[in-house]
């Protein structure tokens, strides 16, 4: 196998086939316990190998070659799995999607949005002006609890529990404006 390698990687005419020919039995046995379709098998087997040799110049020879392009099988198959999760969950929010775009674009909506940020400004200017400030630094800043802990001159759990602090404050404020 190793002779088979060097050839493929030397760019011997033939050398890929001989590879393929070797290793495609292997990475078929193990797809067709972990996909339940032969077309899935073979597209994926397809992508293992594409995989494999592009991968090829960094095999180190540390693993065997199957077990290596076995690993590679792997990661196509849950890339699969993953890409068939997207899909499905795309497919079953698309219609949702399309209600909400139609209502974002009505006069309604954009008054339940004019309101919600009056009840958000009433509630962020109840707070103290500290807790203002942490949660400014976090939400709006975006800056990380150990970031608002220096500018703020505080240890770092200070800082995590003023900040825990704000959010109950703010959720209570928000709350009471309804």
């Amino acid at each position: 196998m190793e002779k088979i390698i060097r050839e493929v990687l030397s760019g011997k005419r033939g050398a890929a086939t001989k590879f393929y020919r070797r290793l495609a039995p292997t990475v078929r046995r193990y797809l067709g316990v972990k996909l339940a379709r032969r077309e899935d098998v073979e597209e994926i087997t397809q992508d293992v190998f594409l995989s494999a040799l592009d991968s090829l110049p960094l095999y180190r020879g540390e693993a065997g070659i199957k077990t290596w392009m076995l690993a590679i099988a792997r990661h196509e198959v849950a890339d699969y799995y993953r890409k068939r999760y997207v899909r499905r969950a795309v497919e079953r929010t698309a219609p949702l999607l399309e209600e909400l775009g139609v209502e974002i674009n009505t006069p309604e909506f954009e008054l339940k949005k004019q309101k919600m940020r009056k009840r958000f400004m009433q509630a962020y200017k109840k707070l103290s002006q500290q807790h203002q400030d942490v949660l400014s630094y976090k939400f709006e800043l975006g800056m990380s609890v150990k970031e608002i802990a220096e500018k703020m001159k505080l240890s770092f759990k200070a800082t995590e529990s003023m900040l825990y602090r704000a959010r109950q404050a703010f959720r209570v404020a928000y709350e009471t404006q309804g």
